[in-house]
């Protein structure tokens, strides 16, 4: 059984970042062959049995909690392994489409493992649902829809079956609710690890992995931004106290590292978003 939804396009459509093509889902997918590829980008999620993908030379099973995203213009080839193969999917495009993949680290047509598969299914449901109450989706909605399912793909799929960037996250939260309770203080790098009872480089490694970035880099702008409230929030208070506020014990090297951050001093920051009338 197999249902289709096909959106109707108008300028607007393609004049969006991102719009729909179609959506739908097979509760038995046959086999399909694409010799030059397909004219949009397209994400197919498995939720029963097992298929098959062919792409650049490879052979890559694709199973319940896994799914495919495919690049326009790819040759490729997908047929059932264990029937029943019951996948629900999303055509898509946009000029902006290309671009958002690939600030989003997919650079290429992959199969994925989805940690939450529940959530990707809620998203295609919600289009599918509202096409059959207005038989369209007006080009608004459906942009808008895309790129939480997009943002979603980013947040809980991987391409091993590992944690996802949502999964990694959760790992790291202790640290970094850590740091939200204590910037005020001296933190240590072994301060962060006892969070989570895994040696300190460990814990490097974590920061890079999850946040890209290093843990005292990490701190230091989180310290950055709590400075920049503050100095809003008091505006008779010296540069130097609001250091001490954040957690800096020298006040010279808090307004190098301000000025390198937001490219002005503190209380040039504080002169140009004075909230006082």
């Amino acid at each position: 059984m197999k249902h289709f939804f096909w959106n109707v396009l108008t300028d607007i459509d393609f004049n969006l970042p991102l719009y729909i093509v179609s959506t739908g889902y097979w509760v038995n997918q046959p086999q399909v062959i694409r010799k030059t590829g397909y004219k949009g980008y397209q994400w197919i999620q498995c939720f029963e049995g097992q298929g098959m993908l062919e792409i650049a030379g490879k052979s890559t099973t694709l199973s319940k909690g896994q799914g495919m995203l495919l690049y326009p213009g790819v040759p490729h080839r997908y047929y059932p392994v264990i029937e029943p193969w019951t996948v629900q999917w999303v055509e898509f495009n946009g000029n902006f489409a290309e671009s958002l993949l690939r600030s989003l680290h997919f650079h290429e047509s992959i199969v994925l493992y989805i940690s939450k598969p529940e959530i990707l299914q809620a998203r295609i449901n919600e289009i599918n649902h509202l096409y059959s109450l207005r038989k369209y989706l007006s080009s608004y909605d459906g942009s808008q829809l895309l790129y939480g399912i997009l943002l979603e793909l980013f947040r809980y799929t991987s391409t091993s079956d590992n944690r996802s960037n949502h999964d990694q996250y959760e790992h790291l939260k202790p640290v970094i609710d850590y740091i939200a309770n204590h910037f005020d203080k001296p933190i240590t790098l072994q301060d962060l690890a006892n969070q989570l009872a895994v040696t300190p480089h460990y814990t490097c490694v974590l920061f890079q992995q999850t946040l890209g970035t290093r843990p005292f880099e990490y701190i230091n702008r989180f310290r950055i931004q709590k400075a920049k409230e503050f100095l809003q929030q008091f505006p008779d208070l010296e540069v130097k106290f609001i250091s001490e506020k954040v957690g800096f014990e020298s006040p010279s090297y808090f307004i190098k590292l301000f000025k390198k951050s937001e490219g002005i001093t503190p209380n040039t920051f504080r002169k140009t978003h004075s909230i006082k009338s």
